[in-house]
């Protein structure tokens, strides 16, 4: 259970101003030590707050304490190649702690499912059973195809020998599927069932110095089998999926490419929807929940030779807003909100020479704040509230090994209310999400619930006729949520788990 405070009756002054450093880690120990990807974990050290994972070119993977920075446990293993190559999952061995997924590169070339309670290995898939292998370019949770109740985990491989796309059981590793597509797969995700069977199919994207390589393959989540294939004018670097924006009731797509571009691809036939060129290799894509009210998300790239951080609205390609930085957008990703205004805000890094990390409005790319840093920023996220300010605060991993947790501290100032509204959420274990509150009867109450990659997938409006509102969550897969609970009042960020 946990309290939510929407209002408050005074002006909201940070404990800690932001850019603050709270805590710092140094991962040492090797001539190269980028932090290639930093993510957060739900609490494993029984603390009741969030922990940290980040894997180092020093070949370990890393459980810090989200509170204090101090490692829980260590990881023998090669680095993942972008951000995409380590994710947390929920329970996947029984002990009601989440766990983690890592893709590698390098010699070992293997997924490995890894105890977010102690670091253990609960399986390994290693690529070489395929001659040479192939790199991991990206690993993926699915939600459960095989019916164990326990999400499935995507991967995606690359040369010499391996190129290609798997489905995992989550719980032992075997192999539910995999799709040979011939070529280097960089990209795969659980995009919505597009084949009409309610389970949900997959979209992975490839390329090498071939044209006709360059291609997104969808394949049918459940048996692995190809439904299409649509060919790129470049590689296909990075996808996501992006709800259905064409109108048809099926689920559409994003794709990064190597020449620069983000396409809009529709998920039921061939055909490209919108092109966007954001100036450079969008090795990563990531999404912000929408903030230019159109109903659809927002595109957040990085990568090579990008030097604005841009914000594209999903829905027809165009720019809401790029703001440019010192260098190249190695990191751009998405925050819940720092500012008061309801709306999720930014993280950015720059890289390949000039460190920088930066804080952006989500609705309109102005920079709240930007701090050099020592090295170039290899990667960032956001962690539940460290400072004891009720803002989200920043975790950054850098080049030179170094590992940070910032303050969002004092972004905004904002006076509330004089009445006080209260909410309290509960999730059962029936998939329902339970609101006690003490809204006026009549209130008017909506509750919009997001995915740990910032896509919507519940949009509930309520009418408060008493104070327990019960909202049936069962369509939802198990996993960890972020919502948001508003009412004509005001309005708070929650995050939970829910448990079907």
């Amino acid at each position: 259970m946990r309290r939510i405070i929407c209002c408050i009756a005074v002006v909201v002054i940070s404990l800690l101003s932001a850019q603050t450093t709270i805590w710092s880690y140094h991962a040492t120990g090797s001539t190269y030590s980028h932090i290639r990807s930093i993510k957060t974990l739900p609490d494993v050290d029984d603390d009741l707050h969030e922990d940290v994972i980040a894997v180092s070119e020093n070949d370990t993977l890393y459980c810090l304490s989200g509170t204090s920075g101090i490692p829980i446990w260590r990881f023998a293993a090669d680095p993942c190649f972008a951000e995409r190559g380590l994710i947390s999952v929920p329970d996947l061995n029984g002990d009601s702690l989440a766990d983690v997924i890592l893709g590698t590169i390098w010699g070992t070339r293997s997924v490995f499912a890894i105890s977010g309670a102690d670091g253990s290995v609960l399986w390994q898939y290693d690529t070489h059973e395929y001659g040479d292998g192939g790199w991991i370019y990206e690993v993926a949770e699915m939600p459960d195809v095989n019916g164990d109740s326990v999400v499935d985990i995507l991967a995606s491989s690359g040369g010499p020998d391996a190129l290609r796309a798997y489905l995992f059981d989550g719980v032992t590793g075997s192999k539910i599927w995999e799709y040979n597509t011939g070529y280097a797969c960089f990209a795969v995700r659980a995009i919505g069932d597009i084949s009409g069977d309610t389970i949900q199919d997959v979209a992975v994207s490839t390329g090498d110095s071939d044209p006709s390589t360059n291609r997104v393959f969808f394949i049918d989540g459940a048996t692995g089998f190809l439904i299409r294939d649509i060919l790129l004018p470049s590689t296909g670097v990075s996808v996501v999926p992006i709800g259905d924006i064409s109108g048809d009731a099926i689920p559409d797509i994003a794709c990064g490419t190597a020449n620069y571009v983000i396409l809009g691809l529709s998920g039921s036939g061939d055909s490209v929807l919108w092109t966007c060129n954001v100036g450079g290799t969008v090795v990563d894509l990531n999404v912000l929940p929408d903030v230019d009210a159109n109903g659809y998300m927002e595109l957040l790239p990085s990568g090579t030779n990008m030097y604005n951080f841009y914000c594209i609205d999903a829905l027809g390609g165009n720019t809401n807003w790029a703001t440019p930085a010192v260098d190249q957008i190695f990191v751009n990703v998405a925050i819940p909100d720092i500012s008061g205004d309801s709306i999720w805000d930014v993280v950015g890094g720059t890289g390949f020479g000039n460190g920088v990390l930066y804080t952006l409005d989500g609705s309109s790319g102005t920079i709240f704040w930007q701090l050099a840093m020592a090295s170039p920023v290899e990667s960032a996220f956001w962690i539940e509230d460290v400072s004891g300010n009720d803002i989200p605060d920043i975790l950054v991993g850098l080049r030179n090994g170094w590992i940070y947790a910032i303050s969002d501290g004092d972004v905004g100032l904002h006076e509330g209310n004089v009445t006080t509204v209260g909410f309290k959420s509960l999730m059962s274990r029936f998939g329902r999400l339970e609101l006690i509150h003490n809204l006026s009867s009549g209130s008017k109450m909506r509750v919009e619930i997001y995915s740990t990659l910032g896509q919507k997938v519940m949009d509930v409006s309520l009418v408060a006729d008493r104070n327990l509102i019960s909202v049936d969550a069962r369509s939802l897969p198990s996993g960890v949520y972020f919502g948001r609970i508003s009412s004509e009042e005001s309005g708070e960020n929650v995050k939970f788990v829910i448990l079907n």
